[in-house]
């Protein structure tokens, strides 16, 4: 079966609908890139009602909550959105981005956001692509000296 320009495209989008949304869900190959905007402690818990999860900031906010849960709550910057995207962090998945903010802090590069196969779920992962522009050492002079 041949697929035309058309057909192709919309294949594509709706593949990527996933990485293009406010909580994006990418595959355990896809790779989504993204800058830190903003990080908080929130309570998460899901609304019945509502029917998804809902996150708040006192306790005595979740009284209609089920499954209630301490999280780190990632806004982030989705270059496949190009927009805002928040993305929901345990403790383990908190503390391995955090060390790759420290080194994206140290070393620059491009964050870049997926989810790896454990225990047989699915959970958050980071890692950080170099940067792909070459460092050269730049000789310091004086503009009176060039001219």
């Amino acid at each position: 079966m041949t697929l035309t320009g058309t057909e192709e495209g919309g294949l594509l989008d709706k593949g990527m609908t996933r990485m293009k949304c406010l909580f994006p869900r990418p595959e355990e190959n896809e790779e989504i890139p993204i800058q830190l905007i903003d990080m908080q402690q929130k309570l998460a818990g899901w609304s019945p009602r509502l029917k998804r999860s809902v996150y708040v900031d006192d306790f005595k906010d979740t009284e209609d909550l089920k499954r209630v849960r301490d999280v780190t709550l990632l806004r982030v910057y989705n270059w496949f959105l190009d927009g805002e995207s928040l993305i929901e962090l345990s403790e383990m998945e908190k503390s391995q981005f955090e060390h790759i903010m420290d080194m994206f802090i140290r070393h620059g590069g491009e964050i870049r956001y997926t989810r790896k196969k454990a225990g047989g779920r699915l959970i958050n992962y980071f890692r950080l692509e170099k940067s792909r522009v070459s460092l050269k050492k730049v000789e310091g002079r004086l503009l009176s000296d060039i001219l």
